[in-house]
């Protein structure tokens, strides 16, 4: 039995209590006056006015007080239907939030497993790093290594082509490992997440985000969290919190509300459904240090 209907079951049990009570009284009045006054019927209206007078006086307050608690627990038991009523719609509409809200985060998701499949070329010498659309006539891919000398001026090079997902696989790798040092290859690469291969991720980092801030059930949130999270790979939202980090350091003014939306929704998300706690270190300095600050980590 739920805590409602042992409220409605106590309530129930004061009323008949009340009206029990009010009925002995008039009972325990009415024979006093017949113990007193006697039965018999006069034929003196003054009489039948006084009676009645008695009978008003003493049976009023008891009706009026037994009148005024029924209708208080109508209208608590009105205004509980309405609030049961009031849920019943929003559970509705939750649930109707929750399926086009599903639906359309799930599309997004899936264009972004389209994208990460799509190949650019990777130029990766000893001094630099460097992509380039699969498209650009600039350079062509090699079949193999050059064959120079260690001791020549120029260096080794390869130009080969990769997928946009094995790229963000090798940048969290290489962010766990051991960097290039803190010349320009290193730079290069730190950075190439926010170059213009990537910049077609930030509307869909957006969206997933200002989409799972419209939907207000704490329960269907959770669960779609756990799903969206398992259509995408660990790199691709550590991608995500660096992307949506990126746009609240950059966030011009007009912008910051919606900069910080979506790094507090991204960030968030991923926190709580990253289950390999080891990722989270491949993340930058400036995003760890504001993921604690947050109290996310």
């Amino acid at each position: 039995m739920t805590e409602q209907e042992i409220q409605q079951k106590k309530e129930a049990e004061f009323i008949k209590l009340m009206i029990i009570v009010a009925v002995f009284v008039l009972l325990i009045v009415g024979a006093t006056f017949g113990f007193l006054f006697g039965l018999t019927p006069s034929e003196e209206l003054k009489t039948w006015v006084d009676t009645a007078t008695i009978f008003t006086g003493v049976a009023t307050p008891i009706l009026s007080t037994v009148s005024v608690f029924l209708l208080y627990f109508v209208w608590k038991d009105n205004r509980r239907e309405l609030a049961e009523t009031k849920k019943a719609l929003i559970e509705q509409s939750d649930t109707q939030n929750f399926s086009v809200i599903k639906d359309a985060v799930f599309e997004v998701a899936d264009e972004v497993k389209e994208l990460l499949q799509l190949e650019v070329k990777e130029i990766n010498n000893n001094i630099s790093y460097t992509l380039l659309d699969i498209d650009n006539p600039l350079y062509e891919v090699p079949t193999s290594f050059l064959d120079i000398d260690l001791d020549d001026e120029f260096l080794k090079e390869t130009i080969r082509k990769i997928k946009q997902e094995s790229i963000l696989e090798k940048y969290f790798f290489h962010m766990k490992g051991k960097s290039f040092g803190s010349g320009k290859k290193e730079i290069q690469f730190k950075n190439i997440i926010f170059t213009d291969t990537f910049f077609k991720y930030i509307d869909k980092v957006k969206t997933i985000a200002l989409f799972m801030r419209t939907l207000k059930s704490r329960e269907y949130k959770g669960i779609l969290e756990i799903t969206l999270f398992s259509k995408l790979t660990i790199f691709t939202w550590l991608f995500f919190v660096e992307i949506a980090f990126h746009l609240l350091k950059t966030a011009k003014v007009g912008e910051k509300e919606t900069a910080e939306l979506v790094f507090a929704e991204i960030a968030g998300l991923t926190c709580r459904q990253l289950k390999e706690v080891y990722w989270i270190d491949a993340l930058s300095d400036e995003v760890l240090l504001e993921l604690k600050a947050r109290k996310l980590l």
